[in-house]
């Protein structure tokens, strides 16, 4: 116990564990102490720097409000729109908010003094300048407006300007005090920590020093004694046996078990021996083992195959590489008779494949009554190789067959020099009958799925939706029709689907879930036995009918389960509530016209009315047999197109033209203004022009109608690939979403208020999708309720090489924008063809005054005016508008009239161009080429909507 207590006191880890723990807690009691003072300094200088920069901030954000203040005070004195003196009084109460918190803060004598400055200017700026300035505004005195505002005014803004740009000066300058003290703080701090650096190495290398006089050193003596003792050599332990700590006693402890291990060593020798010989003999018994283990394995793999496997190649290959790891063929092949199925070793595909195709009948025979048989051959010269002697080759065959002793699979096999003995022959025999049990299980489960997919194909191609459901209620089966149907396309891989969950899904997506549930509920039931019918509807974007009929599954004499077949009759549906709309529309549509018709023929034929009157009488019954008269053409082109008989005049035709001369039949519509932007390269259609023209005026007749507070109908061209893109957009009432999908229906209108009013016979659209479908086109709508509509149109293009040039249009720039102010809009159209060939984006426009509004919104690098335009203003007028109006009077006019030149106007409004009517295209071309500049070379026309 004593010696317990000395090796305590005086071990190695208590001596350096006193010295480490000194030291350390001088070095942790200095860091320590440097930590808290760096925090105090450093939260010290952040908190004046935060103060400081709030100050800056606050006066900064002063001085811009009062540059907000002369700026919108100004805006009011130049246009005396009042919004900007309402502006101006506004930031004037947000500077009184920032002098009361500027001066809640900790101020200086000269910050205080800087507070009452800005106070005062306040103050003075308020109550006495702005409303002397406001009043002379009013009266219209500018000349005392400016001399307030070049004495009084100037020397306010002069002084606050002055005052923010010193403070400011003086924070930056604090805040750079602030920012030289901190980094001289930090370079003191560095060199301290540096010291403490350099004590704390020198105390490790202290440290280090006296590990290796009292550690290390012993160490490596008692090691060089170990190498010593373990090479059977003499060693010395030096004084470490004398040590008084841990390595003294180690160096006790390896000198007394060297001398036990020198007594033993004879003894270890002896037993050595003997255990190496019981390790060789283990060894052997192991590999035998192992051996019989791998053969155990390959045999379960073998059990393994022939019980589960249900592929016939599979199974072929699993038995072939089995029989070659037990028996070592040299070559052979297994096959099965029916169908290419095969497994071989040693032969190449071409020499297995005549083999199998010329199989000796005989042999065949003789494998069906024998089972297997070798044949013993000797070599010939050619299959000797390098042999120098002749040998004998041992060719087996043997068959597998089916239950009904059919052969099935054979098996060839053959080693050279090598004969099979009669166990190896019996035990594949037995092998191979047992492998026939298994050929006969695939047979039948190929039989099987054979079956079972042929009643899945019928099941999944018949269009009636097929629900399987148990006893129990749960759905055992059902087909891709019916998962369609009913959105339950998830649930299809699913082996079972509980009552509940699928009951509950019909109740969401039903609109009668209670007698749905209630029918179903019903049929499931034990005592049902008949067969019930039921409609039910579906809630989607569109409405869906179903009729399901439930029958009963006997097995036997007891209920299996009920079948419930769901079929789709939403058609049939539509098809009678078309019926029923048709003859509400044709009633109404007919009446409505007629009764005009019939009043205002009887009032002709009994009364005697002016012939101003009469007139407008006969006018109206014109109209309405007109109205008639399209009612009728449109339900015999429906009839036609849906029979087959509509004739269609095929021809090259250019949309762009046909879209001009639809708009130049809706000039007179006073509330709408419908205008072409046309972005396509390639315009030409084989089409038929006048079905073409039909589908234009309905949908442009359309956006007219459903835009009863008027607005912009725009109709844009554009290719995309080998299409020819129409779009035709309005500014009316719009299409809720769910409703756009039902206004290709025949005789489908929208049900609500403000469409009901309008009328219509629903036809138009229906009647457009026909003749698009028919010119290999697709038409389609987007629209919101209350956002307008645009109905887009696509037609192929007759030239192929249109989307190469559409790509490459994409490349060039598109901002040489040109205007065309022209009321002849086929010059227009010329005009625009050659500026766009030419790399220009050409704007038309009929109307002066929307010219001048698109030139204040839109970059032009020229403007070609016509000069005889509307009554309300004529060319030079709106050449004067452009040049007196700042935005607009750098822009290049080239004038293209049938008058001849005014040398006075075109000198005093410096028209760039004259051009006299006839002139070449080409001359436009020229004239505004050269204001092109760097821009690239293409261009697009438009014509566009107005704002």
């Amino acid at each position: 116990m004593a010696d317990d207590n000395l090796l305590t006191k005086q071990n190695i880890r208590s001596r350096f564990f006193r010295k480490l723990f000194l030291v350390a807690s001088i070095f942790l009691l200095l860091i320590v102490v440097l930590y808290f003072f760096m925090n105090a300094h450093n939260e010290r200088l952040e908190k004046e720097q935060e103060l400081l920069i709030e100050k800056s901030i606050i006066v900064n954000s002063l001085a811009e409000t009062y540059k907000d203040v002369f700026f919108q005070a100004r805006g009011f004195f130049a246009y005396r729109n009042e919004h900007y003196l309402q502006q101006a009084h506004a930031d004037l109460t947000k500077i009184n908010q920032q002098l009361q918190q500027f001066s809640k803060m900790q101020l200086t004598d000269e910050e205080q003094a800087l507070h009452q400055e800005l106070a005062s200017y306040l103050l003075i700026y308020q109550n006495d300048i702005l409303p002397e300035a406001v009043s002379y505004v009013k009266k219209d005195d500018y000349e005392s407006l400016r001399t307030l505002s070049n004495d009084r005014m100037s020397n306010v803004v002069n002084n606050i300007i002055d005052n923010t740009k010193k403070y400011k000066e003086k924070t930056d300058k604090e805040l750079n005090e602030l920012f030289e003290e901190n980094i001289s703080f930090g370079q003191s701090v560095a060199v301290f920590a540096l010291l403490v650096s350099v004590l704390i190495v020198l105390f490790i290398s202290f440290i280090m020093i006296r590990v290796l006089d009292h550690l290390i050193r012993p160490i490596e003596q008692l090691t060089t004694a170990t190498n010593a003792f373990a090479s059977g050599q003499s060693f010395e332990t030096g004084n470490l046996e004398k040590m008084d700590d841990e390595l003294g006693v180690l160096a006790n402890a390896f000198v007394h078990m060297t001398l036990s291990i020198q007594d033993k060593e004879e003894e270890l020798t002896t037993q050595n021996e003997e255990l190496l010989m019981q390790q060789d003999e283990l060894q052997e018994n192991q590999m035998q083992l192992q051996r019989s283990l791998n053969q155990l394995e390959k045999y379960n793999h073998l059990n393994h195959a022939l019980t589960f496997t249900l592929d016939k190649q599979q199974l072929i290959e699993n038995l072939h590489n089995y029989l070659n790891d037990i028996y070592q063929f040299d070559t052979s092949i297994l096959t099965w008779l029916e169908g290419n199925v095969h497994a071989m070793k040693g032969l190449t595909v071409e020499f297995a494949n005549n083999l199998l195709q010329h199989l000796d009948s005989n042999k065949l025979m003789r494998l069906e009554q024998e089972k297997s048989f070798i044949i013993k051959r000797e070599v010939t010269m050619a299959e000797r190789g390098i042999a120098q002697q002749s040998y004998y080759v041992y060719d087996l065959y043997s068959s597998i067959l089916n239950a009904q002793g059919k052969l099935v699979a054979i098996l060839m096999a053959t080693r050279e020099g090598h004969a099979f003995t009669k166990e190896e022959q019996n035990g594949l025999n037995g092998l191979l009958k047992r492998v026939s049990i298994a050929f006969d299980r695939i047979l039948m489960y190929e039989e099987v799925e054979r079956s079972r997919q042929l009643n899945k194909n019928i099941i999944e191609t018949i269009n009636e939706g097929l629900q399987l459901v148990s006893s129990t209620g749960d759905t055992v089966l059902i087909n891709h029709a019916f998962a369609h149907m009913t959105s339950m396309e998830s649930k299809l891989d699913e082996r079972l689907i509980t009552k509940e969950v699928w009951l509950s899904h019909f109740d969401s997506i039903s609109k009668e879930p209670n007698d749905l549930r209630s029918f179903f509920e019903d049929a499931i039931e034990e005592s049902f036995e008949h067969t019930r019918t039921l409609r039910y509807s579906i809630s989607t974007e569109q409405d869906t009918f179903i009729e399901v009929y439930a029958t009963c599954l006997f097995e036997g004499t007891n209920k299996a389960g009920t079948i419930f077949v769901h079929r789709d009759i939403t058609r049939e549906y539509e098809i009678d509530k078309m019926k029923s709309e048709l003859v509400s529309t044709v009633s109404h549509e007919l009446r409505t016209p007629l009764s005009s018709v019939l009043g205002f023929t009887e009032l002709l034929l009994t009364k005697t009315l002016k012939p101003e009157r009469q007139q407008k009488y006969v006018e109206t019954i014109h109209k309405e047999a007109q109205r008639l008269t399209n009612l009728i053409n449109d339900f015999l082109d429906l009839q036609r197109m849906e029979s087959g008989r509509q004739q269609y005049a095929m021809k090259s035709l250019q949309i762009n033209e046909i879209v001009m001369e639809i708009i130049n039949r809706f000039r007179h519509e006073k509330n709408h203004h419908v205008h072409l932007i046309d972005k396509a390269r390639d315009v030409i259609v084989k089409a038929d022009e006048e079905r073409l023209i039909q589908v234009f005026v309905n949908i442009i007749s359309n956006a007219i109608k459903f835009s009863p507070n008027g607005g912009d109908v725009t109709i844009t061209l554009e290719n995309k690939g080998q299409m020819l893109l129409v779009g035709v957009q309005d500014e009316g009432i719009g299409i809720a979403k769910t409703d756009i999908s039902q206004l290709f229906q025949k005789f489908k209108r929208i049900d609500n208020s403000s469409r009901r009013k309008i009328g219509g016979t629903g036809l138009g659209l229906a009647i457009c999708r026909e003749i698009i479908s028919m010119h290999n086109g697709d038409i389609w709508i987007e629209s919101e309720e209350g956002q307008g509509t645009t109905v887009y149109i696509t037609l192929p293009l007759e030239n192929e090489h249109t989307s190469i040039i559409d790509e490459q249009s994409h490349l060039l720039s598109q901002s040489a924008n040109v205007m065309i102010v022209e009321d002849d809009s086929s010059l227009a159209l010329l005009l625009s063809e050659e500026l766009k060939s030419k790399g220009f984006t050409v704007i038309y426009h009929n109307d002066p005054q929307r010219a001048y509004e698109e030139a204040l919104n839109t970059p032009f690098i020229g403007i070609v005016v016509d000069l005889m335009l509307s009554d309300d203003m004529n060319g030079w007028e709106l050449i004067q508008q452009l040049k007196e109006t700042e935005q607009t009077s750098k822009i290049p006019i080239v004038i293209s009239s049938a008058l001849d030149e005014v040398q006075e106007l075109v000198a005093k409004y410096k028209v760039e161009k004259y051009l006299t009517k006839p002139y070449p295209p080409e001359e436009i071309s020229k004239a505004l080429v050269p204001f092109l500049m760097s821009q690239e070379n293409k261009g697009d026309i438009l014509f566009p909507k107005q704002d």
